[in-house]
């Protein structure tokens, strides 16, 4: 054996010496967390305490919106003559609430009926227009001028326009979310445990407040308005925290 042999069977030797002894170190690793791997949790880690609650949030707010429902409402003996008048006052509604701007006009509840009886005049048409705008002052001004020209008035009523709703609904989940945490916070501190991670969260508003009816006053134009009473919003937050030593 020439002694280039002797040195390359050495080389062998030795390179056999280094790689089996890192062969057996990474037999000694577990099987997902080999080398340049991530660490990995232990595959039976303890998930830790489910804790489930719910949380109210609240906010309140004056409407911004108010609704005047007027009618027009005219008797004839035949039924043209009737509807002809309701017409006429119907459009007089429509046009000044066009002319004061800033007001929705909705029409409704159109009905012409014969009278029973044999009562005089034979035939009663009726029609509803409802007037919705901020300007809760503006509003009742003109409707006093509607009624002075021969409409007659069958509703007030307070209520929060949608824009409003919106924004009063995200505070309210705000508060639910809040007073969820906190006491999940204080749960978490009697039983000795934190708030490790929050496994699940469902929000849900109790629906828009319910429109406030005002009194009804004889002379819209001159009669006082009293101040808006407020109208509550309100959400619920249900959660599940996940609790840890």
């Amino acid at each position: 054996m020439t002694a280039f042999h002797r040195h390359a069977l050495g080389a062998c030797a030795l390179t056999a010496a280094i790689v089996l002894p890192l062969a057996a170190s990474a037999q000694d690793m577990p099987p997902d967390q080999g080398p340049g791997m991530p660490e990995m949790l232990p595959r039976h880690a303890p998930a830790g305490t489910a804790l489930t609650l719910s949380g109210t949030g609240t906010v309140h707010a004056a409407p911004d919106r108010l609704t005047a429902t007027l009618f027009a409402e005219a008797s004839a003996p035949g039924a043209a003559a009737a509807q002809e008048r309701v017409n006429s006052l119907a459009r007089t509604a429509i046009d000044a609430a066009k002319a004061a701007g800033g007001l929705t006009t909705v029409t409704e509840d159109y009905s012409a009926e014969h009278n029973e009886g044999g009562k005089a005049p034979a035939w009663t048409a009726r029609q509803s227009i409802r007037l919705t705008g901020p300007d809760g002052v503006a509003l009742l001004a003109l409707v006093g001028q509607l009624q002075a020209k021969g409409l007659g008035l069958s509703g007030l009523e307070w209520s929060l326009s949608a824009d409003r709703r919106q924004g009063l609904t995200r505070q309210a989940e705000a508060a639910a979310l809040t007073d969820a945490r906190q006491r999940a916070d204080a749960a978490a501190k009697v039983l000795g445990l934190k708030i490790a991670s929050i496994r699940s969260v469902t929000l849900s508003d109790h629906g828009g407040p319910r429109p406030m009816p005002m009194m009804m006053m004889a002379r819209a134009a001159s009669a006082p308005m009293a101040p808006a009473e407020e109208q509550d919003v309100s959400a619920t937050a249900s959660a599940t925290f996940m609790l840890a030593p």
